[in-house]
C-alpha cells in the first residue's frame, strides 16, 4: 500500500511540474476551428506573394547516359532567400510535362536526399524532374551511384510547410522562365511526410499543378499541432516564435491554417493520397477527414485516398500496388 502511494504521489507531482508550452487561453484561439474569414485572409495573402525567381545562376552541368538527360543544380533568389534545386532533363524533346518532387522534414537535417536509378527507359515517358532544396535545406541528389549536391539554401528550415509551398511555387516559376523544352501548365507535384503536404498546398495554390500525390502526410497541422505541442519539431515549424514573443498569436495561427490543406480542399487538382493504417506519426484519420471533406463538396471524383497496413517509414517498402498507382495516375499527365 505505501508502494502504491508513493507512486501516485510521484506521479502527482510530475503531472503538475510539467510546464505547458503555451497558456491555455492562447491554445483555445490558436487550435480553433476557423472561421472562413480567416481562411478568405489567407487565400488573399497568398495571391499577394512576390514569388517571382531573380539571379538565376547555373550552378552544375552534367550530361547523362551519353547526353540523354542533362542535369542541372541552379541557384536563384525570391523574397530575398538565395535557394537551389536541380532539374533532370531529357534531351530531345518539346513540350515536356514537369514533375516536382518535394522531401519530407526531419528537424535538423539540412540535406533532402534522393537516390535515382536512371536508365534509357526513362526516357520513353519523358517528364523533366524538378526537386527544390527548399528553404534551410540543400539537394543531395545520387544519380546512378553518383551524387550531385547543392549548398544549403537561406531561410529557415523550420518554416516547413507554408514557406516551403513558397519556395516550390517559385521554383517553377524559375523553370518556366529558363526551360524552354518544359510545359508547366502540366505539371504535376509529389512528396512524402511534409513533402505531401507542400505538394497538396502546391496543387491548392497553383493552377499550372494538375496532379498532385501524396503519401504519408498532415492534412490538418492545426489538429497534430494541438495533439503534439511538446514535440520538438512541431515547436520549431508553429510554436517557438509564439512562445518567444517573435510572432503574434494571429500570425502563428495563420501559419497553421496556411499549412492546413484540409480548409482548402475545394482548390485541389486531381489527387491521389496513399496513408498507412499503422502510422503513429501521421494516423490514418488525417486522410480520411479530406476524403469525407471532398465528398461534402462533391468533389469525391476528383480524389482517391489509399489506404495499406504500413507505418510511416516502410510505406514505400514491398509494396508494388503504390508504386503503380502513382506512375499511372502521373503518366496520364
Amino acid at each position: 500500500m505505501k508502494r502504491l502511494l508513493l507512486s501516485a504521489l510521484i506521479t502527482i507531482v510530475l503531472s503538475c511540474t510539467k510546464k505547458d508550452v503555451l497558456p491555455q487561453a492562447d491554445k483555445q484561439v490558436l487550435f480553433a476551428v476557423p472561421q472562413q474569414a480567416e481562411l478568405a485572409q489567407i487565400s488573399m495573402d497568398w495571391q499577394k506573394r512576390e514569388l517571382v525567381p531573380t539571379n538565376y545562376q547555373l550552378v552544375q552541368e552534367s550530361k547523362l547516359l551519353n547526353g540523354k538527360f542533362t542535369l542541372k543544380m541552379v541557384a536563384y533568389v525570391v523574397a530575398g532567400i538565395k535557394e537551389y534545386g536541380a532539374l533532370l532533363i531529357p534531351q530531345g524533346a518539346n513540350r515536356l510535362p514537369v514533375r516536382l518532387l518535394i522531401n519530407g522534414f526531419g528537424l535538423g537535417i539540412t540535406a533532402n536526399s534522393v537516390s535515382l536509378a536512371v536508365d534509357s527507359a526513362l526516357a520513353k515517358t519523358p517528364f523533366i524532374l524538378a526537386i527544390p532544396a527548399l528553404r534551410g535545406q540543400s539537394v543531395a541528389l545520387t544519380v546512378n551511384g553518383t551524387l550531385y549536391a547543392s549548398p544549403v539554401s537561406e531561410g529557415d528550415q523550420c518554416d516547413a510547410f507554408d514557406g516551403a509551398t513558397d519556395d516550390t511555387i517559385a521554383f517553377l516559376n524559375l523553370i518556366q522562365q529558363t526551360e524552354t523544352s518544359a510545359d508547366v501548365n502540366r505539371t504535376a507535384v509529389r512528396g512524402g511526410s511534409r513533402g505531401g503536404t507542400v505538394a497538396l498546398l502546391a496543387g491548392i495554390r497553383d493552377k499550372r499543378v494538375k496532379r498532385v500525390v501524396g503519401v504519408v502526410c498532415p492534412t490538418d497541422l492545426v489538429t497534430l499541432t494541438a495533439q503534439h505541442e511538446n514535440d520538438p519539431t512541431y515547436q520549431c515549424q508553429f510554436l517557438n516564435a509564439l512562445k518567444s514573443n517573435s510572432a503574434s498569436l494571429a500570425v502563428s495561427r495563420s501559419k497553421l491554417l496556411a499549412s492546413s490543406p484540409l480548409y482548402f480542399a475545394q482548390h485541389l487538382p486531381l489527387t491521389q493520397l496513399h496513408m498507412g493504417l499503422n502510422d503513429p506519426i501521421v494516423p490514418i484519420s488525417q486522410g480520411r477527414e479530406l476524403e469525407q471533406k471532398m465528398a461534402q463538396l462533391q468533389l469525391d471524383s476528383t480524389f482517391k485516398l489509399y489506404s495499406y497496413p504500413k507505418t510511416h517509414t516502410d510505406i514505400a517498402t514491398d509494396n508494388p500496388a503504390l508504386a503503380e498507382r502513382i506512375d499511372d495516375f502521373l503518366s496520364k499527365l
